[in-house]
């Protein structure tokens, strides 16, 4: 009877272990790659799902650096001005052009506007006005000859400009003339008519401003045949 059930027993563990060699040989078989729990198999992937093409690289993640700010260029500071730095050359006018031969220069006349009381020159005497008239000379001719021939001449220049010229009812001529310091002296010969009482200031103020402004002097001294004007005036 013993030996009865050991025979049993061991056909029993021998049909177990060939149960047990069936059962592996077939999960190596199937798809699943021999899991023996029958594992399932992954569930396919979503549309919305990315799936990484590189590996994850290891170590710390870089974090960008912000973005430097907008470089200004700031003009250049001017530098004070100081007492010692140069200042630039200012450049001189132009020369004007001397004139060549052949030219003509000139010099002023003065001549009266009766009764203008400064509307077109300076008031003076008995509320007339002194005008300038420019005339021309030859060059190099004396400018103070050319006016004083040109202020006692017969009254062609003065009428022309619509002005009285005192002196033209006298007969007086130009003898020599010369600068004295800053005084113009002027010797004049012949005889003085003035036509009024208010003929003296003009003939005086004629006189000297012409002989000024033809010399350049800042006064004038005027004679005629010796005597100072101012005399010869009182006697007429």
């Amino acid at each position: 009877m013993r030996i009865g059930r050991g025979v049993e027993c061991t056909t029993a563990a021998i049909a177990a272990l060939c149960l047990s060699l069936a059962l592996c040989v077939a999960g190596c078989a199937s798809p699943g790659g021999g899991d023996p729990g029958g594992s399932r198999s992954a569930p396919p992937a979503s549309p919305d799902s990315v799936q990484p093409t590189q590996e994850p690289v290891a170590g710390p993640i870089p974090v960008p650096l912000p973005a430097p700010p907008p470089y200004i260029n700031p003009p250049p500071a001017a530098s004070p001005p100081t007492s010692a730095s140069p200042k630039a050359p200012v450049a001189a006018p132009a020369p004007l052009p001397l004139p060549t031969a052949g030219e003509s220069t000139g010099t002023t006349v003065y001549f009266v506007a009766i009764g203008d009381g400064g509307s077109r020159g300076v008031r003076f005497g008995c509320d007339d006005s002194l005008v300038a008239v420019h005339i021309s000379t030859p060059p190099g001719s004396d400018p103070l000859a050319a006016a004083m021939a040109q202020l006692l001449a017969p009254d062609g220049t003065a009428s022309r400009e619509g002005l009285y010229n005192a002196l033209s009812g006298s007969a007086l001529r130009y003898v020599s003339g010369y600068l004295d310091g800053t005084t113009a002296v002027v010797n004049l010969s012949g005889s003085l008519r003035p036509g009024g009482v208010c003929d003296h200031p003009r003939i005086e103020t004629q006189l000297a401003q012409t002989a000024v402004a033809a010399t350049g002097a800042s006064q004038a001294a005027i004679y005629i045949d010796g005597n100072i004007l101012a005399d010869v005036l009182s006697l007429r």
